[in-house]
C-alpha cells in the first residue's frame, strides 16, 4: 500500500492503525535506484505535460457539463 501513488501514505498509517506517521515512514525507505526512477518518471511526465498543448479556457456562459457531454470530454 505505501507504494501505490494513489494511496496517501496518511492513509496507510490509518489502516495500519499506526499514531505517528513517523512510524508508518520505517516501511517506506526507498533503494537509490527507486528514488532515481521515481524521480526520471517525474521529469518525464513534467516534459510530456508542458508538451501537451493546453485547451483554451471556455468562454463566459457555458456550462462544462453540457460541453463535455457534447464533445465527449472528460466528466466535470
Amino acid at each position: 500500500m505505501a507504494e501505490d501513488p494513489e494511496m496517501p501514505l496518511t492513509h496507510v498509517q490509518w489502516v495500519l492503525a499506526h499514531v505517528r506517521l513517523t512510524t508508518t515512514q520505517i516501511y517506506t525507505t526507498p533503494s537509490a535506484d527507486e528514488v532515481i526512477a521515481s524521480a526520471l518518471a517525474h521529469h518525464a511526465r513534467q516534459a510530456r505535460r508542458r508538451a501537451e498543448p493546453q485547451p483554451a479556457p471556455l468562454a463566459l456562459g457555458y456550462n462544462p457539463d453540457s460541453l463535455n457531454t457534447l464533445f465527449g470530454g472528460p466528466p466535470a
